[in-house]
């Protein structure tokens, strides 16, 4: 049984920067683009993950590679004020990033390319020769999530002054970009479940043992984030069918097994933790399969469906966001999955579901040329 805390870094900012050093001798203007960096409103950590995410927490990451590249596919490298050291690109603490600095670009750059927690340092032709597909079982922790972005420069209309080891001041023209990193999957919390009991009830105990997931992709690429092998489900209405798949005692990333007793005493409970499940964002509607025993005898419960609170259908699940389970109406749901002791059917064992959408935290990423 594989059980997560639920803690996301969901996006990176990288801000805004700190101007050149400024000179009063009369500039060179030598069309060189030129970029201080520092990173603001992160966390750089290889801590274990916390707990739920709000909206706001700030942004885990392990590492952050930049390219500095156009439209060709050509890769540009930058230096330091003095124009003699390369700059570094890939940063794995909060003083590396703190202490970068890019000047004397080419003029040709003209965009920004940035891949956070890869794990490694990447050359540019292995960028280039494409960064090998994603897997959604790899995809499941919280603060190793894949993040990824690009964007064009764009001029401020500004000029920095820049000085060469030779003390000649150069004038460069400043660009920025505008990133936000973001993760490739959606995110699936579940804190517990509620049961809406008849007012006569028709079971005197619910006991939910099991939780998967179904119609999901497997994989999808880094820069274009194309999803790939939406994976087989089964024939929910076949009982046999779906009794054998619960019973085979598979253990995945998609499936949790726990003990949760609900009685119309109590109607609420939680899971023994909250549990967390990503899917690479689609139009594809994953499908929730629920285990249970009611008064002893073995029911299921399948998701046929997925809501926000006004009642709409989720029919594209989008990357970078929660979705939380909840009742329908509910302003600020609890993370439970609610259902009625009526839906407990085998004649109909769908299951509507809504959920709370909610923004994980966004911030930017700013290069300064």
């Amino acid at each position: 049984m594989r059980l997560i805390k639920l803690m996301l870094a969901a996006s990176v900012a990288v801000c805004a920067f700190a101007s050149c050093n400024k000179q009063e001798t009369t500039p060179v203007n030598n069309r060189l683009k030129t970029v201080e960096i520092s990173l603001e409103n992160i966390v750089m950590t290889k801590a274990l993950a916390g707990d739920k995410i709000n909206s706001g927490d700030a942004v885990v990451v392990n590492d952050i590679k930049l390219f500095l590249t156009d439209a060709a596919g050509n890769e540009y490298e930058a230096y330091d004020a003095a124009g003699t050291v390369k700059s570094q690109t890939y940063f794995t603490t909060i003083d590396d990033v703190n202490k970068a600095e890019f000047h004397y670009v080419d003029p040709n750059c003209s965009k920004v390319v940035a891949v956070a927690n890869l794990g490694k340092d990447i050359t540019f032709a292995e960028y280039k020769a494409g960064l090998a597909d994603l897997l959604i079982a790899d995809q499941q922790e919280a603060k190793s999530l894949v993040l990824y972005d690009e964007a064009a420069l764009v001029s401020t209309g500004e000029e920095h002054n820049d000085v060469n080891a030779d003390g000649t001041t150069y004038l460069s023209p400043v660009y920025e970009a505008e990133l936000t990193l973001t993760p490739r999957v959606s995110r699936f919390e579940v804190d517990g479940f509620s049961v809406k009991f008849s007012e006569t009830p028709l079971f005197e105990e619910i006991k939910i043992t099991q939780l998967a997931f179904f119609n999901y992709y497997d994989k999808t690429t880094v820069v274009e984030g194309t999803e790939k092998d939406l994976t087989p489900s089964i024939d929910f209405l076949n009982q046999s069918e779906v009794y054998s798949w619960l019973d085979n005692g598979q253990t995945a990333w998609y499936r949790d097994s726990f003990e949760v007793v609900i009685t119309p005493e109590d109607n609420v409970k939680d899971t023994p933790e909250p549990l967390a499940y990503h899917m690479f964002s689609c139009a594809e509607t994953p499908v929730m399969l629920i285990k249970l025993l009611a008064d002893g005898q073995p029911a299921y419960l399948y998701t046929k469906g997925f809501f926000k609170q006004d009642g709409t259908e989720v029919t594209e699940f989008e990357e970078g966001k929660i979705y939380r389970m909840s009742a329908a109406g509910e302003e600020l749901g609890d993370g439970n999955i609610p259902f009625e002791d009526t839906d407990i059917d085998p004649m109909d064992r769908c299951l509507d579901i809504t959920v709370e959408v909610i923004n994980w935290t966004v911030e930017l990423v700013y290069p300064e040329f």
